[in-house]
């Protein structure tokens, strides 16, 4: 890989070496230079530099999936990763499933927003993948069913918030409708002020609906009571030895 990316410099004196970057570039007619785009399939949405053929990989990897590709579409809520996926033959194959499996492999940031399951791959006259015949994303239709409780009802209210959406139920999904681990970040943080529930992001990404969230926060809070139940009890078995 190092000899792939430092090559020897044609213009340099022996030994010195010139780095390809990936990035593809050209001159134009003023003599000024032009970026074009990349070499490779990498991509840089928010900040964070991403290397599409890793997450193509992991979902070749699974059982289920005969052939996937990974692209970078935009949105109304900016550019976001989409997976585009053919189940093997006779195999049945979960969204939401695959979501799980690429989670406990990737980076919350790699994981695709958008799972399109599709009966082939567009290819050209070659053989080869076209890219710009892709299908846009689009927002799995869910069957509407309002917030339950005090607490789904604060979440789906922060949820429209961040989201700038008219509604949000129970079951419909943070990534789906447009969320990304900035704002998932920014979701903790006002769970935090309004509930007083810290929940780990990585817990975040497996609870992806109102529903789930809520249950998540119950058992975390749950987790705290019984923690301040043992550390109230430590203290009186303290003061129990020192009196005795």
């Amino acid at each position: 890989l190092t000899a792939e990316r430092f090559l020897p410099d044609p213009f340099g004196e022996p030994g010195a070496r010139l780095y390809r970057s990936g990035d593809l570039a050209r001159w134009n007619a003023e003599g000024a230079l032009e970026y074009v785009g990349r070499a490779d399939f990498q991509v840089k949405i928010r900040g964070q530099r991403i290397e599409l053929g890793e997450i193509e990989n992991v979902l070749l990897a699974q059982p289920s999936v005969h052939d996937a590709v990974v692209s970078a579409q935009p949105t109304a809520h900016g550019p976001q990763l989409v997976a585009y996926v053919v189940a093997e033959a006779q195999h049945a194959l979960s969204i939401d499933v695959l979501k799980t499996a690429l989670g406990q492999e990737l980076p919350a940031f790699m994981v695709p927003a958008h799972v399109m399951l599709l009966e082939r791959l567009p290819r050209n006259a070659n053989g080869k993948l076209d890219r710009k015949a892709l299908p846009a994303p689009t927002v799995q239709v869910r069957h509407f069913e309002a917030p339950q409780g005090e607490r789904e009802e604060i979440l789906a209210e922060l949820w429209q918030s961040l989201l700038n959406v008219e509604r949000v139920g129970r079951d419909d999904n943070f990534f789906e409708l447009g969320g990304h681990s900035l704002l998932a970040t920014r979701l903790l943080s006002r769970i935090r002020e309004r509930l007083g529930v810290s929940i780990p992001l990585a817990q975040a990404f497996e609870a992806t609906t109102v529903a789930a969230q809520a249950a998540l926060i119950d058992t975390l809070q749950g987790q705290t009571l019984t923690l301040d139940r043992l550390d109230a009890l430590d203290e009186l078995m303290n003061e129990l030895e020192e009196s005795n």
